[in-house]
């Protein structure tokens, strides 16, 4: 068994030295043998078995020995350990790439942010302008906010979010994108009962509700989002929600927002320019603040 994993480091590490390239030609025919039902006759199982129990041996006689004896047990188990770990390496690179984050759309702590690091200013700004709007359509400053009403973080911005819209009121024209995350339940629901509330001219209210009962919403959804609707007196909510009418823009916002290069909600674009996190709306404002003074 050993001979798969050997055949992957011994290739890497024969890329860099060139002693490793003969090991690595031994494992490489090991592995063909092997793979073609023959039995391995390089020694190559051997040699390897050979020079971890002597490494073992250093440090304990006696786990030597039973590392000896079950030696094949612990073989399999150490190579089917690797390959795991390569599954999810792979995988956790994959998310990288595509959402800048090894988790995926969920986010949280990633070992390659701090290796290569998340850039706010390679985020590409979305196509359009499509979403929840407040503000001047004629403004010359846009701010473009990707959030997900169950996230803790764009809840964390919220204050700042309505700091910065009543500071520059018509001045600008905001726009909000839905961000659902896959990781925090019942966030496509709650995107789709905002939009609901907008229909009835209730948004803010209804969105102030959501980041303020984050938790209800989470463990109670729909139950917690017609709560909601009640408390505001929303006559045709329940039909709005129940057709799932605007599940196909919150999608395709959604898809947009993969497209643009999320790793993170919530996300703002003032006039192009990204700003990810908490603290993204002060960094918005002081960029508004900037833009404005020219």
């Amino acid at each position: 068994m050993l001979c798969y994993v050997a055949l992957i480091v011994l290739g890497i590490m024969s890329l860099f030295s060139a002693k490793y390239r003969p090991l690595f030609k031994r494992a490489l025919k090991c592995v063909f043998l092997k793979a073609t039902l023959r039995p391995c006759d390089t020694g190559l199982d051997e040699e390897l078995k050979a020079q971890s129990i002597a490494g073992i041996m250093k440090i304990s006689p006696k786990a030597a020995s039973f590392v000896n004896r079950h030696f094949q047990i612990f073989s399999t188990l150490f190579t089917i350990t690797f390959f795991l770990s390569m599954i999810f390496t792979a995988q956790g690179l994959y998310n990288f790439y595509l959402y800048g984050n090894c988790n995926g759309l969920e986010g949280g702590f990633c070992i390659y942010s701090g290796i290569i690091g998340n850039n706010p200013s390679l985020l590409k700004p979305p196509a359009d302008l499509q979403g929840i709007t407040y503000g001047n359509q004629s403004a010359n400053i846009t701010v473009v906010e990707f959030g997900c009403y169950v996230c803790p973080y764009t809840r964390a911005a919220e204050s700042d979010i309505k700091s910065l819209l009543a500071k520059y009121n018509n001045t600008i024209y905001f726009v909000y994108k839905p961000f659902p995350l896959p990781g925090h339940n019942n966030s496509k629901e709650a995107a789709l009962a905002a939009y609901c509330a907008n229909e009835e001219g209730k948004y803010w209210e209804y969105r102030a509700l959501l980041f303020d009962n984050q938790q209800d919403v989470e463990a109670n959804g729909t139950a917690a989002l017609t709560g909601f609707a009640s408390r505001l007196g929303l006559v045709n909510f329940t039909a709005c929600y129940s057709s799932g009418k605007y599940m196909p823009e919150i999608q395709k916002l959604a898809e947009q927002g993969v497209s643009c290069g999320l790793y993170g909600t919530p996300t703002i674009f003032v006039n192009g320019q990204a700003f990810v996190g908490e603290n993204a709306a002060k960094q918005a404002d002081t960029r508004i603040g900037q833009l404005l003074s020219k």
